[in-house]
């Protein structure tokens, strides 16, 4: 997985960069998808730290975004949204797939 990490109106800093690359990652080993891209915007919005995200790919198209007083905290909010968001598209895709598989073999 991509991990792509873009700041708008904001300078850019290596120890920011650096943390959300990190924090990221968590979010890279719930995707299967290896060619799917996250691109992390970092930027300034009324004075507010702002964050969003993008990941997309064969099978995942998810979008998160946070507003708080730190960046730092911004990031992990964010990454935080992005993994229920994940969590919730997996449970789901179980329990069609526990439903499919129980009609399969109720009809035998």
């Amino acid at each position: 997985m991509q991990i792509e990490v873009i700041f708008r109106n904001l300078t850019p800093s290596d120890p920011l960069k650096n943390y959300a690359l990190k924090r990221f990652q968590k979010v890279e080993r719930m995707v299967d998808d290896e060619e799917a891209k996250l691109l992390a915007t970092l930027s300034m919005e009324s004075g507010r730290p702002r964050v969003d995200i993008q990941l997309t790919g064969k099978d995942v198209d998810f979008v998160a975004s946070e507003k708080n007083d730190d960046m730092y905290a911004a990031i992990d909010l964010v990454n935080d949204r992005l993994g229920q968001q994940l969590r919730k598209a997996s449970e789901r895709r179980s329990q069609i797939s526990r439903e499919t598989i129980g009609d399969s073999l109720g009809d035998a």
